[in-house]
């Protein structure tokens, strides 16, 4: 069973032209129709740069497509919440999900991060389980989330996929840790990078999809088809799902 991944760095929404176009992201998403759709920085009614709209709720509805979101940074002001963190799509029923913080007491000053967890039956009796995320750009504190990650994954026995903006290079040590979970999609490819950032003109890779080691990549790409809609190009995968992956 093939599936079609994508994870994106949406920027609140924000173009590169400083506008508010939520649009563009979901006519690009359109385009591809992925079959998952993993975002990073996503706000629900977080604030005036994003015109307190709720962003997952206005995707999901435009898109078609259900979902789970999982809030890094939530505020209440009066009778409102104010949420900001990663969230999920997917044509398929998202059967389960939960939100997990990626914190210890070394990351205390640093701005909060999470781990947004899914299971998505993919097909009858069939579950694919996504975690979606978004890394600090400290080296210090990433390798703690890192550790905290690596648990998580290692704790899941159905076939899984670890998606987000890593803020980290291709081969650093970091990334040798998770691959020692999980498999790299691009890694699996003749061209082994593809620059996410910056999305004009991308010369690095921050973004990243890895599956469980049973799970083949068919193909990969770094979708370039509006590259100002944020300041993260998404990245797309196909993906074939191992035939014993029932439970």
């Amino acid at each position: 069973m093939e599936l079609k991944l994508m994870i994106y760095n949406i920027h609140h929404g924000r173009a590169m032209n400083g506008g508010i176009n939520l649009d563009r992201v979901a006519a690009l998403i359109e385009r591809q129709q992925p079959d998952i759709v993993g975002f990073n920085e996503v706000d629900r009614c977080f604030g005036r740069r994003s015109r307190f709209e709720d962003q997952f709720a206005w995707l999901s509805r435009t898109l078609g497509m259900e979902g789970a979101f999982g809030a890094a940074i939530s505020r209440r002001k009066r009778d409102q919440m104010r949420e900001y963190g990663n969230a999920l799509l997917s044509r398929h029923p998202v059967v389960a999900m939960a939100n997990h913080g990626l914190k210890s007491r070394a990351l205390t000053i640093s701005e909060p991060r999470a781990v947004l967890e899914a299971d998505i039956e993919v097909a009858p009796q069939r579950l694919l389980k996504v975690f979606v995320t978004h890394l600090s750009i400290a080296h210090l504190i990433q390798r703690v989330q890192v550790e905290l990650l690596a648990r998580r994954i290692a704790g899941t026995a159905a076939p899984s996929v670890l998606m987000g903006d890593m803020n980290m290079p291709p081969g650093c040590s970091l990334w040798r840790k998770l691959m020692a979970k999980a498999s790299d999609v691009c890694f699996s490819q003749p061209q082994s990078a593809y620059p996410t950032f910056p999305s004009i003109r991308p010369i690095t890779q921050k973004d990243y999809i890895f599956v469980s080691p049973a799970i083949e990549t068919v193909e990969v790409e770094a979708v370039a088809s509006d590259p100002t809609a944020s300041d993260h190009l998404p990245l797309l995968a196909t993906i074939r799902l191992p035939e014993a992956a029932t439970v």
